[in-house]
């Protein structure tokens, strides 16, 4: 289990796909506002974005998979728990 789904199981249950368009993007801008606290980090969040993006649109300019950005996020999950 990710992360993002042991904070927001309901979402990860299959939620998310219920929400309207309205609400994913109110998720996604919370998301977005959080970022804006970030200045300093920007350069790898945007990277982030860009291979989601790939991911999302098929992986056809980098060949990322949604699989590998789930691998490489939960690596800073297990590390964040880790500090704790």
């Amino acid at each position: 289990m990710t992360d993002a789904a042991r904070r927001h199981p309901e979402l990860a249950s299959g939620r998310w796909g219920q929400l309207s368009l309205l609400e994913q993007l109110a998720n996604v801008g919370s998301e977005v506002g959080r970022m804006g606290c970030w200045r300093g980090r920007l350069r790898e969040i945007a990277r982030a974005r860009e291979l989601l993006c790939d991911a999302a649109s098929g992986g056809g300019e980098y060949g990322t998979t949604v699989e590998d950005l789930d691998r490489y996020f939960l690596a800073f999950a297990v590390a964040a728990r880790g500090g704790r």
